[in-house]
């Protein structure tokens, strides 16, 4: 392995490792503050801790694309799970997401395209808040993020999918979030793909084969 490789596997290995650590240390830190909480906090705090652990050991054992491991997974758990670690964090994220939403995935890797899409859209979207949608559409599951912040311009919209690039310097991060995001989701098969005009924020869509037989659902929102 050369060691231009190794730095690539390395700047990987920590830009995906700084999420799940800090959803982490966000439900760390609300469990410590939620003794008059809900009942069901806790339970719920510790689901995400495990999640978030659960990531980490991942990553590191394994940083590679090529670790995708496929089985049958239903994308709205996931959506849903995601969109509740990032609240923990008291992020303004709504979610709309239809039932049963199937299809073969690596729940870990999918999990790490849906933070980063949530983390990236917080980020550059200001202060608008950000909406999660899944649904079903023409034989593919979709996870549409979307912000309505000041949006990308059209020349940027492909150029922010290759690594090392970052469009606003000005805001930080490592310019490899949205890269990896559609590694990963051309290792499932799928692609993701970005739209947006000035001002009116952006949409960043992760489409996903959706498992066969399996009726659409119409979304509900929480």
């Amino acid at each position: 392995m050369t060691a231009g490789l190794d730095n690539d596997r390395l700047a990987v290995l920590v830009h995906e490792v700084r999420s799940p650590v800090a959803a982490l240390a966000a439900v760390a830190e609300t469990a410590a503050d939620s003794s008059g909480g809900e009942p069901d906090a806790p339970g719920v705090l510790m689901r995400l801790a495990l999640a978030a652990c659960r990531a980490i050991e991942r990553i590191v054992m394994d940083v590679a694309i090529a670790s995708v491991r496929l089985e049958p997974m239903d994308v709205s758990a996931l959506v849903r799970d995601a969109v509740a670690a990032h609240r923990v964090g008291s992020a303004a994220v709504a979610v709309s997401a239809g039932e049963g939403l199937l299809v073969e995935g690596d729940p870990v890797r999918l999990r790490q395209v849906v933070d980063n899409l949530i983390a990236n859209a917080l980020v550059h979207g200001g202060s608008s808040g950000v909406t999660v949608h899944a649904l079903r559409s023409e034989g593919n599951v979709h996870v549409v993020v979307s912000d309505t912040g000041p949006g990308i311009a059209a020349d940027q919209l492909d150029r922010i999918f290759v690594a090392g690039v970052r469009v606003h310097t000005e805001t930080p991060g490592s310019g490899l979030g949205l890269a990896l995001a559609r590694a990963l989701a051309e290792a499932h098969g799928g692609s993701l793909a970005a739209r947006s005009a000035p001002g009116h924020g952006a949409a960043f869509t992760l489409a996903l084969p959706a498992l066969p037989a399996q009726p659409d659902t119409a979304a509900s929102s929480s």
